[in-house]
This record gives structure tokens, sequence and C-alpha cells, in this order.
């Protein structure tokens, strides 16, 4: 079930994948060894105190000292003014974790789900014109790089912009 619109999606999938990676170092590196504050005294005072160097070289590096640890600032930020940059955060990243079963997939999870869906409304009158059609595989993937994309660009966007207005 491999079709020419296969190899157009794993190249939007990959060229999002390598240039997330692109970012996501550079933005790191800066934070570690760039960007700070410079004291009276010459002491510079880094974002992330310099860890890029001891943490860039293994995956729970990237991880634990990157996301996780510089995320706190995006999840945490309900109670004050960058709460929309972390909704925005939570939301995209639900879209494009929950993409990947579009991708993974191609329609079967998302047709059990809209199938559900339609047997509650029925059920309940709510809206009993309704029948589902189902998705061929390559609309399946297509929806769901689309959702990829879309949920990536968003989540690294909302990301990048609370976390440098939070320590800014």
């Amino acid at each position: 079930q491999v079709s020419g619109w296969d190899h157009v999606f794993l190249g939007l999938f990959w060229m999002y994948n390598s240039l997330s990676i692109v970012i996501f170092h550079f933005s790191w590196k800066m934070q570690s060894d760039i960007w700070g504050t410079v004291y009276p005294d010459g002491t510079v005072d880094h974002i992330t105190y310099g860890n890029f160097a001891q943490s860039a070289i293994t995956i729970n590096g990237w991880l634990r000292d990157f996301l996780w640890a510089q995320a706190s600032n995006v999840i945490t930020s309900y109670g004050s003014a960058l709460s929309a940059y972390g909704l925005l955060f939570l939301g995209a990243h639900f879209v494009w974790a929950f993409s990947l079963m579009f991708l993974f997939s191609g329609r079967g999870y998302w047709q059990e789900l809209i199938e559900s869906i339609v047997w509650a409304h029925n059920k309940l009158k709510v809206a009993p014109a309704i029948q589902p059609r189902a998705l061929s595989i390559i609309q399946g993937r297509a929806v769901g790089v689309a959702h990829y994309l879309l949920g990536g660009i968003v989540t690294t966007w909302a990301f990048f912009l609370a976390r440098i207005i939070s320590v800014g």
C-alpha cells in the first residue's frame, strides 16, 4: 500500500523532524553559551547555566536538560501573562501527538473514533442524518501529516516564545 504520495508525506515528516533538530540545537546552544547576563565583575550568567556541552551528547540530556527542564516555564504559565502560550503549547502538542495515529495507521483509529461519535449522536438523536465515510489511506495520511506539521510548528513556536519571554 505504498503510493507516490507516501513519499511526499515521508519527505514532509522528515523535513520537519530535521529542521526541529536544527532549531532546538541552535536555541539550546545560544541559551547555554551566548545569551545571558554580564555582571560588572565580568562573570556571565547564562540562561541554562552552560550545560549544553555536557548534556547535548546524549538523548537523555536533550530530554532532561532541554525539553523537560525548559518546558516547566511554559507548562506552569497558567497564572501569568504567558497563559495563552501555555495553552497553545498544550493544545498544539495534543494535535501533534494525536496526528501520529493518522500517520501510522492511515485511517483505522480515526475511523473508529468518528464512528463512535456518530453512534453516540444517533443514539441521542442529536444528528441522525450524519453517516461517516471512510477515508482512503492516502487521505488519512494527508490529514495526519497536516496535523503533524501544524501541531509541531505551533508547539515549537509556543515553547520558544514562552520560554524566552519567561526568562527574559
